[in-house]
């Protein structure tokens, strides 16, 4: 199954083209030696990704983004089989862009629309996990994005915006302890760390988020789950609110 992954909930603008392996494919490949967790035996193979930093232009990145992808995959966009999207947390502009592109073109392709929590994507795609995880982005507004991973990858907490200098309590009050970090938002947390908070940071830089995108809907792709609506985690209100009833100045 061929699936185009995008992703806007960050600075970084990403489109990838995955090959999700059907189930007999796995199991073919762990009886001729593979270990679990190796590539060859990982439900997806990246077959290419492009990404681009830049946090005003997600609109204008997005499909060409998409488009060279296609192109590195040797691709056709009618090859498609699905698109999987992240849902954030992230602004409300670089959300927007992300899930209305990912909606336009499934619909103009007649093909299904999964999303995925983008924070679950990057937990997915540096699994196996080598111990409890916080994935964390920047929110803006001297605040942070936060989600807690166990071991085995299961969600403990989030995601949630939080004041970097609330984390490491709202951890504690949770009984998570966290082992490592990782997250373009964990430099944030840095000075506002205690004694018994402190993780190790984990480099995401080798980790494709377009895999983790695609194998985090593994489940719900090969088995043709009906999508649910694609509700973006703004998980606060957007800066720009339409206008209120004017005022008389008269009291009127």
């Amino acid at each position: 199954m061929l699936v185009l992954a995008l992703d806007t909930s960050t600075p970084s603008v990403i489109a990838g083209v995955v090959r999700l392996r059907r189930p007999h494919e796995i199991i073919a490949a762990l009886e001729t030696g593979a270990v679990l967790g190796d590539a060859a035996s990982r439900p997806g193979e990246l077959l290419a990704e492009q990404s681009v930093t830049d946090p005003y232009a997600h609109a204008e990145r997005l499909m060409p983004l998409a488009v060279a992808a296609l192109a590195e995959a040797g691709v056709g966009l009618t090859e498609l089989e699905a698109v999987v999207v992240g849902l954030g947390p992230g602004p409300f502009t670089g959300l927007r862009v992300g899930i209305a592109t990912a909606a336009a073109l499934g619909d103009g392709l007649g093909i299904a629309v999964q999303g995925v929590p983008s924070h679950d994507a990057t937990a997915r795609a540096l699994e196996p996990l080598p111990g409890a995880l916080l994935v964390v982005t920047d929110a803006r507004r001297r605040e942070v994005y936060l989600s807690a991973y166990r071991a085995d990858g299961s969600k403990a907490l989030g995601p949630l915006v939080v004041a970097p200098a609330a984390a490491a309590q709202l951890l504690a009050d949770h009984g998570f302890a966290a082992d490592f970090i990782t997250g373009a938002g964990g430099a944030i947390l840095d000075p506002f760390g205690s004694p018994s908070f402190d993780p190790t940071v984990l480099e995401s830089a080798d980790a494709s988020r377009s895999l983790g995108l695609v194998e985090r809907a593994a489940v719900a792709l090969l088995t043709g789950v009906v999508p649910g609506p694609l509700t973006p985690l703004y998980l606060r209100r957007p800066d720009a609110t339409e206008p209120g009833a004017r005022k008389s100045v008269l009291g009127r």
